[in-house]
């Protein structure tokens, strides 16, 4: 089956399984606040589906960080140019303010109104309604033919997925196991659980943790110590063409590709860079568009991960009081932190 004639056959899928995991969620005591995605995984006991609900939430908090506290002039910040154009300042902060719900012609210039802001619970974007996340496996609305390319069973190595509609009016999201297997909740970095202490550090003075937990052990530069689930669900999110139909331009900046749904965010897939994904990978993408292998140039404003780091360096950096600097290389992004405990009642394979 081609990818064209998988993603037409999927709204029947989408619409029934869509109606099945709103079964699913009805028999959880979690209560889906309005607009939120429907919620599917194994049956667990509540306070690890709500592992779900806090990584989809936590993702749309990193956008909400990123649109309130936008650089005065991101034309020469050096968090926006490491990973975007100057002259796409405006299109991507409407992104993140369309990701976490923010009216496009909100003033964000007063500190007032960003206090106001901070200060109110998240809000979801109506267009959440067309989105269900499977977390722990690949999405059961998925055909299992080779042709669906399940990576969460396949691989093992993948974090996420997501299919949308040849329209992206609605979208299908799987997050593997492998991305809690891997990273920690977005709280555990800056906040370290007792889980996090180092019994190989000395202990004497204060407490130790391992390195990638707590913000004087991030080290200074964008790396995948500041991974969680939050940003693989945000990174996920960019996939969901549909959400941002009306954000000014949108169909005019992000082009269709032969073969994938109108107008996605997409991951570049190289070959310079290999990938599109990481901190370096991003940063090359943003320093120098490669051209794809029909010789178009590829943006970052293209690429999914250049969103995810472009919000995650932002975090990180107001929150740790300090400026994260450029990734020297690739391997120096992929560090080898310590694994989180295993959360939930299941086989973590």
């Amino acid at each position: 089956m081609s990818p064209l004639a998988f993603l037409k056959t999927s709204l029947v899928i989408f619409v029934s399984l869509l109606l099945g995991l709103t079964a699913v969620s009805a028999r959880e005591s979690l209560v889906r606040p309005p607009n939120f995605p429907v919620i599917g995984g194994p049956q667990l006991p509540d306070a690890q589906i709500g592992l779900f609900y806090q990584s989809f939430q936590d993702a749309i908090f990193l956008a909400k960080h990123a649109a309130m506290y936008w650089p005065c002039d991101p034309t020469v910040d050096k968090t926006f140019l490491r990973y975007f154009r100057p002259e796409n300042a405006r299109f991507v902060k409407d992104i993140f303010r369309t990701i976490a719900n923010i009216p496009l012609d909100l003033d964000l210039t007063d500190k007032d109104a960003v206090a106001q802001l901070a200060g109110q619970p998240l809000s979801y974007h109506p267009k959440y309604n067309r989105l269900s996340i499977y977390f722990l496996g690949d999405h059961p609305g998925l055909p299992t033919d080779p042709s669906a390319r399940l990576f969460c069973g396949n691989s093992g190595k993948k974090q996420a997925h997501t299919r949308s509609e040849p329209d992206g009016s609605s979208a299908l999201m799987s997050v593997c196991k492998v991305t809690f297997r891997s990273s920690p909740m977005l709280k555990d970095v800056t906040n370290p659980p007792a889980w996090a202490i180092d019994p190989n550090k000395d202990q004497t003075h204060k407490t130790q943790f391992y390195d990638g937990f707590g913000c004087e052990n991030l080290g200074d530069t964008d790396s995948d110590y500041m991974d969680s689930p939050a940003a693989v669900v945000l990174h996920e999110l960019l996939h969901f063409p549909g959400l941002f139909a009306d954000v000014p331009s949108y169909a005019a900046m992000i082009p269709t590709r032969s073969g994938q749904p109108e107008h996605l965010i997409e991951d570049w897939w190289g070959p310079s860079p290999i990938d599109g994904y990481g901190a370096y990978n991003a940063m090359l993408i943003s320093k120098t568009p490669p051209k794809d292998r029909n010789g178009r140039r590829f943006l970052p404003i293209y690429n999914a991960d250049n969103y995810a780091w472009y919000a995650i360096s932002s975090y990180f950096s107001r929150k740790c009081t300090k400026e994260f600097q450029d990734a020297p290389n690739d391997k120096a992004v992929w560090k080898n932190r310590h694994p989180p405990p295993w959360p939930f009642d299941v086989s973590p394979v």
